[in-house]
């Protein structure tokens, strides 16, 4: 079996992509972790990417740059844990001890051995684009504005009011109310 000459199977190919594609990033080989500026909407942050090879997998850890205090973290779980729940793709999470909540999500490398460049930019696009737009909701529930119990229902608003703005239909990642079984 010859190995796919489009895939990318190690840090270095994944640096020369980035290089290649003109992505403005900062690179840290000794982590394999490169650091990305981010902005869409009220997002302006930064995302880490960290390859993982003896994990088999690329993490996409998109920043949400929200202060969280020792009194909101309870709600802040919560309603990560509730949005989660109903998302197409969860990848809510919350570090309890730096205080920060991201948006993860993770690229296998495995079965192929590798990734290709549409895959990685696609899994880039979904993190960033998810993490823009549970933004104002999470906001929202920092500020004590949005209870925990609501948060799915102000974020399907979120979604409608994006998809009228937009002139589009909702998109599919949209939080949906989980279906009525017995594991809710």
């Amino acid at each position: 079996m010859t190995a796919d000459p489009d895939l990318i199977a190690n840090f270095p190919d994944f640096v020369h992509l980035l290089e290649r594609d003109g992505v403005f990033h900062r690179t840290n080989p000794a982590e394999m972790t490169v650091e990305i500026p981010t902005q869409r909407g009220s997002l302006d942050s930064v995302m880490l990417v960290r390859w993982q090879p003896a994990d088999g997998v690329i993490q996409f850890i998109q920043v949400l740059p929200l202060t969280i205090g020792d009194a909101q973290l309870g709600s802040l779980v919560d309603a990560v844990t509730r949005l989660n729940h109903v998302l197409a793709i969860p990848g809510f999470d919350v570090n309890h001890t730096r205080k920060i909540l991201a948006y993860r999500l993770y690229l296998p490398l495995q079965p192929r051995g590798g990734v290709t460049a549409v895959e990685i930019q696609r899994m880039f696009q979904i993190t960033v684009k998810t993490a823009a737009e549970l933004l104002p909701v999470l906001a929202r529930v920092l500020a004590g504005a949005t209870p925990p119990a609501e948060v799915v229902a102000d974020a399907q608003r979120e979604y409608a009011a994006l998809a009228a703005a937009q002139g589009a239909p909702t998109p599919p990642s949209t939080p949906q109310a989980p279906p009525a079984t017995g594991m809710n």
